[in-house]
């Protein structure tokens, strides 16, 4: 990618973190920018509960509904887990070969799927990591 296309990259999502007053909406359409530009397969923003310790799927791209419903993770359990519990992205150039990457949405299951990356960065409230 360009520079120029990622300035435009974030240009765009930084409109549609602005554009609706829901913000399940406004991260909707960030994962959709995503999957356009990025020709992103799945993509997901999870929140730290922390009154309950536990992690789960806020919105997501290319899973259904009972797959984001199945995935919960424990504060440092698994990468993302582990990226929420230190505040530092991962970048994993292939799943199948991540024994943490615990595969909870079945991407490894399809052999079409096997070679795909994963990209986990933490989404920070000030210095307070709330989610990845």
């Amino acid at each position: 990618m360009k520079p120029i296309e990622e300035v435009t990259l974030l240009y765009e999502i930084t409109n549609a973190l602005n554009e609706h007053l829901v913000l399940q909406k406004s991260l909707y359409k960030v994962l959709d920018i995503l999957s356009n530009s990025m020709n992103m397969v799945r993509g997901t923003i999870t929140i730290l509960n922390p009154l309950r310790n536990e992690i789960n799927i806020e919105v997501a791209h290319g899973l259904t509904r009972d797959a984001m419903a199945r995935v919960k993770y424990k504060l440092g359990e698994g990468i993302t887990g582990r990226v929420i519990e230190t505040g530092r992205a991962v970048s994993i150039p292939k799943i199948s070969e991540e024994p943490l990457f615990l595969d909870r949405t079945h991407s490894r299951k399809k052999k079409k799927h096997q070679d795909l990356s994963f990209i986990c960065v933490p989404i920070k409230k000030g210095k307070q990591v709330i989610g990845a």
